[in-house]
């Protein structure tokens, strides 16, 4: 009797082993092919050769397309078709990108605007516009609904996620005017809350929904909700690593830890409301106070 649960213990600790061994394979496969979209792939700024290179994004759409209508045929790995056509979503955004993006001017003036406050906020609306569009459209020829990209009112606590956000955009925007809008003159400081709030609540939309709502309902069954949670925040703070073009160096690793950590409250807040709209509205108000306050600054 002793030996045979001893030699149950040791199958059930032999099939844990294994399971966790396979989740941490999966979640190496995920990280890489996060970092070849979102590191990468982006327009934004080019760090790396393959950033805003037309023939890498398309190229890498191709991949990962074959690589869903192949797991899609099979029995065996079928369980992977939801995210390799995610990441093909993802990288299509790259590509739409680099065909579009520098079409954003003329966005811009047919608001015929001189302020150079509305110009990044009408800018940043295009480029949202710019992933918001491939993301719904393909999701829905996908035969998903939008609830798989978390844009639903959400289980019974998504009063509480509103509330955690609508609290933390509040506190982050009467602390930007606290510590920097002396740095303006009224009319100046007007302008830059009212086009603040659109490049804001545009961004965090771009990124919500790009970065995690686009990815989380289908990692969680392969690499369950800490490894989904960590590996959407990695994402997010690798694609702000970006940032070195435009930030003096000693600050980036600031940066990154900083939305790393931020990643790592709106995935949580995210998967706990089963709604974008809570992780959307903490999002804006981190945008919002840097927004402002590099605005002050310069």
């Amino acid at each position: 009797m002793e030996t045979a649960t001893a030699i149950r213990n040791t199958r059930e600790t032999a099939s844990k082993s294994r399971t966790l061994w396979n989740k941490a394979v999966v979640a190496a496969v995920l990280l890489v092919c996060s970092f070849s979209v979102f590191l990468l792939g982006p327009n934004y700024y080019p760090l790396f050769p393959t950033n805003g290179n037309i023939v890498y994004a398309a190229s890498l759409s191709a991949v990962f397309l074959l690589a869903a209508l192949l797991f899609k045929r099979s029995t065996r790995f079928v369980k992977y078709w939801a995210i390799a056509f995610a990441f093909f979503v993802a990288s299509v955004v790259n590509l739409v990108s680099v065909l579009f993006g520098d079409y954003y001017t003329d966005f811009v003036r047919l608001f015929g605007t001189t302020d150079p406050n509305k110009t990044q906020g009408l800018a940043k609306v295009y480029d949202t516009l710019l992933v918001v569009i491939p993301i719904l459209g393909l999701t829905l020829v996908s035969g998903a609904n939008l609830g798989s990209l978390f844009l639903k009112r959400g289980n019974l606590s998504y009063k509480w996620g509103l509330g955690i956000g609508s609290l933390v955009l509040v506190n982050y925007f009467t602390s930007v005017l606290i510590f920097f809008g002396t740095g303006y003159e009224l009319p100046k400081l007007g302008s830059a809350i009212l086009w603040g709030l659109v490049f804001s609540f545009s961004n965090s939309l771009l990124e919500e929904l790009w970065i995690r709502g686009l990815f989380m309902k289908k990692m969680v069954p392969l690499i369950g909700v800490a490894g989904t949670v960590v590996i959407t925040s990695i994402t997010f703070a690798a694609m702000h690593f970006l940032g070195v073009a435009y930030l003096p160096a000693a600050v980036v690793p600031i940066f990154v830890i900083n939305t790393f950590t931020m990643g790592l409250a709106c995935s949580i807040l995210m998967l706990k409301t089963d709604s974008i709209w809570g992780a959307y509205l903490i999002h804006a108000a981190a945008d919002l106070f840097l927004f402002i306050a590099t605005l002050a600054v310069h």
